[in-house]
């Protein structure tokens, strides 16, 4: 009877531990669907709670769509497409400026260019050709996972190579937001072309694998262990590293001038990594913080001023 029971009680610890298993893979995929993986994006900024003020940009878009569209109608523009990283398709769309001065504007994580028509409607009355690419695994563009600026740095390096054919005498100015600032000061610590003149960086982290971390932190909806286990499939399934997706530790390498801007009550990317990537910055930089705003809408809560800061970094450097 004693041995009977013995092979009860292991037989039961087994099942138990190959259910926890299974509950955690089936976790695990869940949260690598909803994270990593294209067209998801609705579950996980529900999943990390994003606040009401990044649900703003999104209704301040809408508003804005007449005056974009009057913009649109007026202004010729070119679809371009070209091969990225690992031979992933990459779309993006050229506002044409007679001008040999550009600007290649990145959006954020979930989105696509066309929430950029607004910032690119901005530099393209400043003079410059616009060109605004969906990143890998967002809008138009292919690619079946986000890259979390790690491999987009790579396409954002084919891209200035395409403008570089279209106009050797260019002079490129390249700005961002959230994931598209990242993946721009990432893409800063690689050998950057000479035509490139200056950086402006809204609401960037230090990390992918840190701006995670901060979100299950914050939410408690998700367990911090399951980050470990997400990072170890973002290495099998896509190729890189959440730790390596690091914009702070490729600014150390980086030459170029950098304005940096963040809202001052970002809970998203929250607003002490911007202290960290101006600290860890060996260049020209600047640094704006603006009060009262949250991710993303520095832009719409101090246009102005945000506008004016962007155009004395700019006539400085470009």
């Amino acid at each position: 009877m004693k041995i009977k029971n013995k092979k009860f009680i292991y037989g039961f610890i087994v099942l138990g531990f190959g259910f926890i298993l299974r509950e955690m893979y089936f976790a695990i995929v869940y949260l690598y669907n909803i994270t990593l993986k294209r067209n998801n994006k609705s579950a996980m900024m529900k999943l990390l709670d994003v606040n009401d003020e990044a649900r703003i940009v999104l209704e301040d878009f809408e508003e804005e769509k007449i005056k974009i569209k009057t913009w649109l109608d007026n202004t010729l523009v070119e679809g371009i497409k070209i091969k990225g990283y690992k031979n992933t398709p990459l779309f993006a769309e050229w506002f044409k400026n007679n001008s040999n001065r550009w600007v290649i504007v990145l959006h954020g994580y979930g989105a696509n260019g066309r929430f950029m028509y607004e910032v690119g409607k901005k530099f393209y009355k400043k003079g410059y050709n616009v060109l605004i690419p969906d990143l890998r695994g967002h809008g138009i563009s292919g690619g079946d996972y986000i890259g979390m600026g790690w491999h987009d740095r790579k396409d954002l390096a084919l891209w200035i190579k395409h403008i570089k054919k279209i106009d050797k005498n260019c002079k490129i100015v390249l700005y961002g937001v959230s994931m598209g600032a990242s993946t721009i000061l990432m893409a800063s610590g690689d050998k950057m072309d000479k035509n490139v003149k200056c950086i402006i960086s809204d609401c960037a982290y230090t990390c992918a694998y840190d701006v995670f971390k901060y979100q299950f932190g914050k939410t408690k909806k998700t367990p911090i262990v399951l980050l470990k286990f997400l990072n170890l499939v973002c290495i099998f399934k896509n190729g890189y590293s959440l730790k390596n997706a690091s914009s702070i530790k490729q600014l150390k390498n980086n030459k170029l001038p950098i304005l940096f801007i963040h809202g001052a009550v970002d809970n998203f990317v929250p607003t002490t990594m911007v202290f960290d990537l101006y600290k860890n910055a060996r260049c020209e930089k600047e640094l704006m913080i603006v009060n009262n705003a949250g991710h993303l809408v520095s832009e719409i809560i101090e246009r102005k001023r945000y506008w004016n800061r962007i155009s004395l970094f700019l006539n400085k450097y470009c």
